[in-house]
């Protein structure tokens, strides 16, 4: 039971992620407000490769995750660092839709399987980890709204 309710929280709370970025223009994904190290298309890339990693993790299989989308996306980039074109907002948007089905295809009669060894905070199976992946979505879904909230204000102030 406990199993949908993590199923459908993931999907509610992706849709709300997506939400947040509709209308959103490829220039509008790429500007870096001041004050800030990323922008919007670097949000959605990482939220997009750690949710992956939090569940690849502790398993040997192999993540949908593109190659490059870990010099674009991972912990401690940022686009002033970017050597690869990134991909496009669109493709962006697509893999966090779709990320949704993978997740409950691959994961969702596995996840109360155990780990190979524990995640840290002692978390063991991938209901454990479904949580901390929303708290992690839902803190960069924070710093887009934050990003499209100074680039309005940075548009007002140049009136």
């Amino acid at each position: 039971m406990y199993q949908d309710i993590l199923l459908k929280q993931l999907a509610a709370f992706r849709h709300n992620t997506l939400s947040v970025v509709e209308g959103v223009t490829e220039e509008m994904a790429d500007i870096v407000p001041e004050g800030f190290n990323n922008n919007i298309r670097w949000q959605l890339g990482h939220i997009y490769l750690d949710q992956y990693d939090w569940l690849y993790h502790k398993i040997n299989e192999d993540s949908p995750v593109p190659k490059h989308y870990r010099e674009l996306f991972g912990y401690g980039t940022r686009p002033s660092d970017w050597k690869l074109s990134p991909p496009t907002l669109d493709e962006l948007k697509n893999r966090l839709a779709d990320q949704v089905d993978h997740i409950k295809e691959h994961f969702g009669r596995r996840l109360d399987e155990e780990l190979e060894s524990p995640a840290e905070l002692g978390m063991n199976t991938f209901a454990e980890i479904l949580p901390r992946t929303f708290y992690h979505e839902g803190m960069h879904t924070g710093h887009i709204i934050a990003l499209k909230k100074a680039m309005n204000a940075e548009q007002h102030a140049s009136l």
